[in-house]
C-alpha cells in the first residue's frame, strides 16, 4: 500500500466510483475502480510538491511543503515556505518507527516513535485535508461537474454536498453545512485539488503542485541528520511528570496562577507538568471538568466549534464553544506565557475561571 497521507485519496475513490455510476457519464464505477487498484498495486514511492491553507478555528495558514512517501511508513516533508515564518524550513521525517521534527525557528530535533512526535502544523494542515475528505465524503450526494486542469493535469471536477436522508433515516449535516469540491486525476486516479468552504466556520484547500510515482526514492531520505548545535529533545522525557502546586510553583520558569473562582463542585485534583508546560486539573463535580494551561506552546484548538473572540484579563483571547455551550476553550497569551483554560465548563464559568487566576 502507498503512503497513507498524500495518497489517502486514492482509496477514496472506490465510494467515489458507486456514487457516480448511476449518473450517465461515459465513465463507469468499474473502470474507476479498476484504475484505482492498478494505481495501488503499482505505486511503491511518491514524491510532489503540495500545498495547503487553512482558515478556519481562529487560524490563518498556508503553507507549500515538499513530501516524499515510501511504502508502508516511511515519511519525509519539507516546509518550503508558509505564511508563518517560525515553519519555513521545518523538517518532519520517519523511518516507520524513530521520527524526527527539525524547527529551524527554536533549532531544536523532536526525537521519539512517530506516535509520539507532536507533527508541526503544516504538516498536520496537508495530513488533516486528507481525513476530511473521507469524513465529507462519507457523509455527502457526489455530482460530476465537468472537467478541469489541475497541475498541467486533466481532471473530473465533483461537488460534494450533504447526503438527503432516505426513509427513516437522519439528515447528514456536513461541519458548518459545508460544500467540499475535489479534482481527480483522469488517468492515475487520486484527488490533485481539494476544497471546502463552510462558511463562517471557514474554508480549506489542498492542491498538488508536482508529483512523480514511483521515483524509486533511496532509504536515506529517511534518517535525519541533527544539524550542528541544535538542541536534541527526546519526547519519551517529556512524559507528564506529577507535581503538587508548591512544586509546580518553583518548577515554573514564570509566575505561576491558580484560580480564585472554581465552578461548585469542582476542586483540583492534579498538576503536572509536560515539557514546559504546567497543568492543572479540576475535577469531582457532575457537571464540571475542566484544565487550566500555562506555559509551553500554544494549544491546538478545538475542530468544529464556534470561534470568537474575548478579552480576558486585558487580552485579546479566542474562544471556542460547541453547539451545547457545555464545552469550552479559551486561550490567550499575558506577559510571553501562553493560557488556556479548557473543559466541560460553561463559557461564562471559563471566563470567570481565566479571570480569577492570581
Amino acid at each position: 500500500m502507498m503512503g497513507k497521507r498524500m495518497w489517502l485519496a486514492v482509496g477514496l475513490l472506490a465510494v467515489l466510483a458507486l456514487a457516480i455510476a448511476g449518473c450517465g457519464q461515459r465513465i463507469t464505477a468499474e473502470e474507476i475502480v479498476q484504475h484505482m487498484q492498478e494505481t495501488v498495486d503499482n505505486t511503491q514511492d511518491a514524491h510532489a510538491v503540495i500545498s495547503a491553507s487553512v482558515n478556519a478555528q481562529g487560524i490563518d495558514l498556508s503553507a507549500t511543503a515538499e513530501v516524499w512517501e515510501k511504502s508502508p511508513t516511511k515519511l519525509r516533508a519539507e516546509v518550503l515556505e508558509s505564511s508563518q515564518a517560525e515553519y519555513d524550513g521545518a523538517v518532519l521525517v520517519t523511518d516507520g518507527e524513530q521520527a524526527w521534527y527539525y524547527s529551524p525557528d527554536r533549532n531544536t530535533v523532536m526525537v521519539g516513535p512517530m506516535d509520539e512526535i507532536d507533527t508541526p502544523l503544516p504538516q498536520q494542515m496537508i495530513g488533516e485535508m486528507q481525513d476530511m475528505i473521507q469524513a465529507v465524503l462519507d457523509a455527502s450526494d457526489v455530482e460530476l461537474d465537468g472537467e478541469e486542469t489541475v497541475a498541467g493535469h486533466a481532471a473530473y471536477k465533483l461537488i460534494l454536498t450533504p447526503r438527503e436522508a432516505g426513509e427513516g433515516e437522519e439528515a447528514t449535516v456536513l461541519p458548518g453545512n459545508g460544500t467540499a469540491t475535489l479534482w481527480v486525476d483522469k488517468e492515475q486516479w487520486f484527488v490533485l485539488k481539494a476544497t471546502y468552504e463552510a462558511g463562517s466556520l471557514g474554508q480549506g484547500t489542498m492542491e498538488v503542485q508536482s508529483f512523480q510515482l514511483n521515483p524509486g526514492l533511496s532509504d536515506d531520505l529517511f534518517t535525519f541528520d541533527v544539524p550542528e548545535g541544535a538542541t536534541v529533545v527526546n519526547v519519551e522525557s517529556q512524559q507528564p511528570t506529577p507535581l503538587t502546586l508548591e512544586e509546580a510553583r518553583e518548577q515554573a520558569n514564570f509566575e505561576l496562577l491558580a484560580p480564585s473562582y472554581v465552578p461548585q463542585g469542582a476542586t483540583l485534583v492534579e498538576v503536572y507538568k509536560v515539557g514546559g508546560a504546567i497543568i492543572l486539573r479540576y475535577d469531582h463535580s457532575p457537571d464540571v471538568a475542566f484544565t487550566v494551561v500555562q506555559g509551553g506552546d500554544p494549544a491546538s484548538p478545538p475542530l468544529g466549534g464556534k470561534v470568537e473572540q474575548a478579552t480576558v484579563r486585558g487580552q485579546v483571547a479566542t474562544v471556542v464553544s460547541d453547539q451545547t455551550g457545555e464545552n469550552t476553550f479559551v486561550y490567550w497569551i499575558e506577559d510571553g506565557v501562553f493560557f488556556t483554560v479548557a473543559g466541560h465548563l460553561s463559557l461564562e464559568d471559563a471566563l470567570q475561571v481565566a479571570e480569577s487566576l492570581e
